[in-house]
């Protein structure tokens, strides 16, 4: 074994260190955490005496002795054990260890704080230290504070931690975490998830609605499935399906009332095909992206052959999951569409547009008995 040599004054250092460790872990109210720096002092021994990093493992790796283990320690006791390991090399080792360095993290905050953003805190800290970061005025509303932590979302009162009400209530963050400071006169957040334009936190104020939540986040994306939209309310076990169109119309049925916690998930469109045959200059199979009116369903094919496609007779069947022979058809006259004195209709997932030929060509039935076989086709 090394013999560790004694220095005169040794304990007066040493004294002096664990204090600083003490007060640096007092200050900071966590222990070690993976990607801290250490300093290890060990009396007489510059070899050992240095700083070190805590690795993913929680571990530090010192010379001639085995990884030490000090994740979740505070300095006392990382001490007690690298002392303990350093006993089988050295001869009654007397170490000190030193809080230098906390590993860092970056959180978002946003809301009413003063510098909204990324924010960069040391691993273990709490919401207030971020919020003491980005700073807050009068306008923000402490007891109404959200973490979105992935799809959960954790709504806080910070006041009662500053009253000493309920220290829980600073909560320990995560790499990634977004904290969310609702105003005096917000009820708190919504969160707005898949294709919308700034999907993430919403600040919503007394009366919100859905559309409301839609102009704030930029709309929905030419990839949303706007027929699919649906609302999460805690307390409700089963989502609540959005009216997209209605609720953006301004329908009050249809446009909800938004509460803290809701969430909104804004889904992506599935692959869906239309089928457009007879008087056109390219029948055959196209995908649905987005709302496509009949014209533009049409357009698609490659519009009507000339002297051939009779707009005045497009008919529509809307298959759906249904078979092709018990479909509902509509027949429209395009040609009144275009002139602005009918409604023109969406075309759906499955579809089948039948444009009339003024030749002799396929009636309504042909057009059932041909494409009935391939009906599995019209259900992607």
């Amino acid at each position: 074994m090394i013999r560790s040599s004694k220095v005169v004054g040794f304990l007066v250092a040493l004294t002096v260190l664990l204090g600083l460790a003490q007060i640096a872990v007092l200050c900071d109210g966590s222990r070690l955490a993976v990607g801290d720096v250490i300093s290890v002092a060990v009396d007489g021994e510059k070899e050992f005496s240095k700083p070190y990093q805590i690795n993913n493992d929680g571990y530090i790796t010192m010379p001639m002795i085995d990884p030490v283990k000090v994740v979740g320690l505070n300095t006392s006791d990382a001490a007690a054990v690298i002392t303990k390991a350093l006993g089988k090399v050295l001869v009654n080792p007397q170490v000190a260890v030193q809080f230098i360095e906390r590993a860092r993290m970056q959180v978002f905050v946003v809301g009413q704080v003063l510098k909204k953003g990324l924010v960069e805190v040391g691993v273990g800290d709490r919401v207030f230290q971020a919020l003491s970061q980005a700073g807050y005025d009068d306008t923000a509303d402490l007891s109404h504070v959200d973490i979105h932590r992935g799809d959960e979302i954790i709504s806080l009162d910070i006041t009662k931690y500053l009253s000493g009400e309920d220290l829980s209530t600073n909560r320990e963050l995560q790499s990634g975490d977004t904290i969310v400071v609702a105003r005096v006169d917000m009820l708190g957040t919504a969160l707005v998830t898949g294709q919308v334009g700034k999907p993430g936190a919403v600040p919503i104020k007394r009366g919100m609605t859905f559309r409301e939540a839609m102009g704030l986040i930029g709309g929905v994306s030419v990839d949303a499935d706007t027929e699919r939209i649906t609302l999460k309310r805690q307390g409700i076990n089963d989502p609540i399906k959005i009216d997209y169109n209605a609720a953006m119309s301004g329908d009050p049925s249809a446009d909800i009332v938004l509460q803290p916690g809701d969430t909104i998930n804004v889904p992506q469109l599935e692959v869906s095909t239309f089928t457009v045959i007879g008087g056109v200059n390219k029948p055959g199979q196209y995908p649905i992206k987005g709302r496509v009116t009949l014209s533009e369903a049409i357009g698609a094919a490659g519009g009507p052959i000339p002297n051939v496609g009779d707009l005045r007779y497009v008919t529509i069947m809307h298959a759906g999951s249904k078979d092709l022979a018990s479909a509902e058809a509509t027949t429209i006259n395009l040609k009144n569409v275009i002139m602005g004195s009918a409604q023109e209709p969406l075309v759906k997932r499955g579809d089948v547009i039948y444009v009339k030929e003024h030749k002799a060509g396929l009636n309504i039935m042909d057009v059932i008995r041909t494409v009935l076989p391939f009906g599995w086709l019209f259900r992607r």
